[in-house]
């Protein structure tokens, strides 16, 4: 075979293992909803750090759950994802407007770093 052959042989192959493994819309979702959750637990965090009382922090716990649930159905509702077979978009409709957020591919979601600045605010 010449090298020409092996190129195009891996190129195919590749191309195959990257359509197998392409992540769904639950990963997406999962992976947002893991990084809202780390966020809120750090700020929940922050104010449980300041407060000593047993209420305070019996709230906190309570109030950690109650977010938790509530980020669940958001992301539920919000995130979606678009197949392109090789790869695969993490989208979000906020206010009618739809953009992208992250993608997908070989089983892995990356999330861009803007999540982070629209988390925040």
């Amino acid at each position: 075979m010449k090298p020409k052959h092996y190129i195009i042989v891996g190129f195919c192959l590749f191309v195959l293992v990257a359509a197998l493994t392409n992540p769904g819309t639950e990963k997406h979702k999962e992976e947002v909803k893991l990084k809202m959750n780390v966020f809120l637990e750090k700020e929940i965090d922050k104010e449980n750090t300041t407060s000593n009382d047993e209420m305070s922090k019996a709230g906190g716990i309570l109030g950690d759950a109650l977010a938790q649930s509530m980020v669940n159905i958001l992301v539920d509702n919000i995130v979606s994802s678009s197949n392109y077979i090789v790869f695969s978009t993490t989208n979000v409709t906020i206010e009618g407007k739809n953009k992208t957020i992250g993608f997908g591919i070989l089983g892995n979601v990356f999330l861009s770093s803007k999540i982070d600045e629209a988390i925040k605010q």
